[in-house]
């Protein structure tokens, strides 16, 4: 049981037309119950009773003061969707918490079973319950997935195929639980495989932007259509008690994302929360990049977004990084926005406080990144990263990363995605790690490092890992694979591993250093503790101050973290 302390105005949702149980469309009961709340003041209170509410739309939630959205808890409300859909689409408030109920969609967002036929052309599976043979669906998304260990596949089992699916060509059924998956192309599924078909990415549980002190607390999300949680521009965002996990035996439980958080200001405290079985990463914190595209004069630009415009809606007083297109992770200049106004359908003309200093072809990001505390937060068995990091001054305790696809930890600004900035300052303590990094977005660590593209310079700086328990599964790879690093301290930690391969992969690095951790090899004796990854554009001659002896990983103690 969780308790709450909330004081305002109460607005049951049953004294607008939303009754539980009743198989009744709920959502303009309940918009009508949520416009009341904000339209009466600040502290209001909207409250769902015990039961499942029906939607087959979005709940809006805009200009909302200090509202709180309730439940009676995880296991005794439940919101379901019923259509591809947001649950709550939130934007411009300042103080909103969204607490104690469960959310899930019918239809799933997906499905799964075992293939029976595979052409070029379509691919007919029989649907494994409690999944559905859904007619009418365009699947974007096939993942290989393991119905024992029930994860995404791995090893050399590994497989995902992503498509644009054949324009009006939809999911049918050809006999009695046996469904046919149109293709684009041929894949490399076949008969037998275990898989979950993926119907869409781009519709997610909660979408939250522009916002001041949001709380989501003793919340579980049970299948989405995309991502989860998505914060956008929100400053101050405390996540708790919050758990993505599937329900009733499913092998999947969100199609992408478990968290993502883009261009969050001051602070992001995660804690006591689980994400699990999700699509994607468990969390992404990322900052997007525009491109100077035009120089007005010495302190008025114009800026173009890549994808999409949304990155430009950027307000006045926030500072803006730059950085040159040849060391696109290497900020060199900052600039504080004093206004301005949309220049073209995808730009936007900034003028700033003072002169700065930049070229046509620079990248620009926000530069007032937040804090991110993580504690006691479980990654387990999903298709992608634990958590990938794009962001500063971050704290990672007392979590678990369990049978994560990639690795658990991916410290990665991003080109190809247009994200970042570069880490900095970051502790990782406390921690234990199980068999990560064996399935789909493998790279060569449990801990990786690995801007994209690859630079000739360190750009990532001041890692601590400590204290922490490695566990490595039969085709994990390496423990920390460090590019275009500085400064990584490795101390006190428990590693076991399975493989004479050295631990730890350094390109274009510099200080590296370990002292008083404990290896156990349960096959072999591992000589050397590090090799220099030789792959162009990685030269050994640009790395130095690597401090990695053996006896830094000779020492006895016990695993520091054990799951209990």
């Amino acid at each position: 049981m969780t308790c709450l302390s909330i004081q305002g105005e109460k607005f049951f949702v049953s004294e607008f037309g939303a009754y539980s149980n009743d198989n009744i469309d709920d959502t303009q009961s309940i918009q009508s119950a949520i416009d009341k709340g904000i339209n009466y003041g600040s502290g209001s209170i909207i409250i769902f009773g015990h039961g499942t509410y029906n939607l087959s739309s979005t709940i809006s939630i805009t200009n909302a003061s200090n509202l709180t959205i309730i439940g009676q808890g995880i296991s005794e409300t439940l919101l379901v969707g019923t259509t591809r859909m947001f649950i709550f689409f939130a934007q411009y408030c300042d103080g909103l918490k969204i607490a104690s109920l469960s959310i899930d969609f019918d239809p799933y967002p997906f499905t799964a079973g075992y293939v029976v036929n595979a052409t070029n052309t379509y691919l007919d599976i029989r649907v494994q319950p409690p999944h559905r043979a859904d007619i009418d669906q365009r699947v974007l998304g096939l993942i290989r997935y393991d119905p024992i260990e029930m994860r995404p596949a791995f090893g050399p089992n590994t497989y995902n195929f992503y498509q644009v699916p054949p324009n009006y060509a939809d999911t049918s059924l050809i006999r009695t639980n046996i469904l046919r998956i149109p293709l684009a192309s041929l894949t490399g599924l076949n008969i037998g495989d275990a898989v979950v078909a993926v119907y869409d990415i781009a519709v997610h549980a909660i979408y939250i932007h522009d916002s001041i002190d949001v709380t989501i607390q003793t919340i579980n999300v049970h299948s989405s259509w995309g991502m989860v949680l998505i914060a956008n521009r929100v400053r101050r965002l405390t996540v708790s008690d919050y758990h993505v996990t599937p329900m009733n035996g499913r092998w999947l439980s969100a199609n992408s994302d478990c968290m993502h958080f883009m261009d969050t200001r001051e602070y992001i405290s995660l804690s006591d929360s689980k994400c699990q079985m999700q699509g994607d990463d468990g969390l992404n914190v990322l900052t997007p990049y525009v491109i100077v595209t035009d120089i007005i004069n010495s302190s008025t630009i114009i800026i173009q977004a890549f994808n999409w415009t949304d990155p430009l809606n950027i307000e006045d007083g926030t500072q803006l990084e730059f950085a040159s297109s040849k060391q696109p992770f290497t900020a060199y200049t900052r600039g504080k926005i004093a206004s301005s106004t949309v220049y073209t359908s995808t730009s936007r003309l900034f003028m700033f406080t003072t002169s700065i200093n930049v070229s046509i072809g620079d990248l620009a990001y926000v530069g007032d990144t937040p804090s991110l505390t993580i504690r006691n937060f479980t990654v387990e068995r999903n298709r992608a990263r634990g958590v990938l990091l794009e962001t500063r001054n971050v704290t990672i305790s007392q979590s678990i990363f369990n049978k994560t696809s990639g690795p658990a930890i991916l410290f990665q600004p991003s080109l190809y995605w247009h994200e970042g900035p570069p880490g900095r300052n970051i502790t990782l303590t406390e921690n234990l790690y199980i068999n990560c990094n064996e399935g789909i977005g493998q790279q060569e660590g449990f801990i990786t490092i690995l801007p994209d593209p690859t630079q000739l310079i360190p750009v990532i700086t001041d890692i601590r890992i400590e204290s922490s328990t490695f566990y490595f599964g039969n085709f994990s790879r390496g423990l920390i694979q460090a590019t275009n690093a500085n400064n990584i301290y490795i101390t006190g930690n428990y590693i076991a591993t399975n493989t004479s391969t050295p631990l730890i992969t350094i390109c274009n690095s510099r200080n590296i250093t370990a002292n008083n951790n404990t290896v156990i090899d349960l096959k072999a004796k591992i000589d050397q503790y590090y090799t220099f990854d030789t792959t162009d554009p990685c030269h050994v001659n640009l790395s130095s101050l690597i401090d990695l002896p053996p006896s830094a990983f000779n020492s006895s103690f016990p695993p520091p973290v054990i799951l209990t």
